[in-house]
């Protein structure tokens, strides 16, 4: 499994955070280990869609 650094703070009834290559992209927990999952599906869908988008040129005859 993949490490991966996150910034987090501890609201009085929930856990938010996010990561650092997609800080406008926030992810909320009850726990801090439901904070880390949801971080860690947030990772994998945003790195995905990036994966994903790519740029090419077509040769038209």
């Amino acid at each position: 499994m993949q490490a991966i650094k996150c910034y987090y703070l501890d609201n009085e009834k929930q856990w938010l955070g996010y990561l650092p290559n997609f800080p406008e992209h926030w992810a909320q927990g009850e726990t801090f280990e439901a904070l880390q999952a949801n971080l860690y599906r947030l990772n994998f869908d945003l790195t995905l869609l990036e994966a994903l988008r790519k740029v090419s040129e077509l040769s038209l005859p």
